[in-house]
């Protein structure tokens, strides 16, 4: 019954949490987050020399698709950001500004990741900078869990994602 009484717990505080979501606020964070994506690619390059120069591993996703599951990343670290920022009472607002400084700095070691693997051909260099910033994302994770339900589930998604593609850099390093 303490099972049941505390998933009880949990989804009504993911409902007050959802309810008090400043939806338009985040979405202006997520285009911030997305268009600042789009110029660290425009910064990266071409992908050309890497489809030439590499030979992709068998777990890599062919690049229009990891391209658009890029770009909702960014979008979606910036919903978190804007979540997490104005979607709290006030006397949560100092942990918030917490979990939101971490986001930023794993949102800075992302931003390198396609410049340094698309423009400097550094896989190895690119897996380094993805482990910082799955770091920081562990931080954000573990600083916003006794505070919020959706954002650390958010989080965790976000934190898969950087692992994922920390294993496919890596397998681009080894296989190369």
């Amino acid at each position: 019954m303490n099972i049941f009484k505390r998933t009880m717990q949990y989804f009504d505080k993911l409902a007050y949490e959802i309810k008090l979501l400043n939806f338009k606020k985040c979405c202006i964070f997520s285009i911030a987050f997305l268009i600042l994506g789009v110029v660290s690619w425009l910064i990266g390059g071409w992908v050309d020399k890497v489809t030439m120069f590499y030979i992709f591993p068998r777990s890599a996703i062919p690049l229009l698709y990891a391209f658009i599951l890029w770009g909702i990343s960014f979008a979606f670290c910036g919903f978190i950001f804007g979540g997490v920022l104005f979607s709290c009472e006030r006397y949560r607002r100092h942990k918030a500004y917490k979990t939101a400084l971490f986001i930023i700095v794993m949102q800075i070691f992302i931003l390198c990741v396609y410049p340094v693997f698309f423009g400097a051909l550094a896989p190895l260099m690119t897996f380094v900078i993805l482990l910082v910033s799955l770091l920081f994302c562990f931080l954000a994770i573990m600083s916003s869990i006794k505070v919020y339900c959706l954002w650390t589930i958010c989080l965790c998604i976000q934190f898969l994602w950087l692992l994922y593609n920390s294993y496919i850099s890596l397998a681009f390093a080894f296989v190369n």
